[in-house]
């Protein structure tokens, strides 16, 4: 796994884990401000590397990385 692979798949279990605790804590009636802000930016973070480092499919139809 290189680098920035490990970067993304660590991030990706970061908004799993604040996710899983908003979720819990949405549930349980509380609200706070700096979870939800917490949560926004680690979702922006991801969708800006994915759109940025999706994998295309080149004319053979082979996948590739950017």
């Amino acid at each position: 796994m290189g680098a920035e692979n490990a970067a993304l798949a660590v991030l990706l279990r970061r908004a799993q884990w604040l996710l899983d605790d908003l979720a819990f804590q949405v549930g349980a009636g509380h609200r706070d401000a700096d979870d939800f802000e917490a949560v926004a930016t680690v979702l922006s973070e991801i969708s800006r590397l994915l759109q940025e480092k999706s994998p295309t499919t080149n004319s053979e139809g082979t996948v590739e990385c950017s």
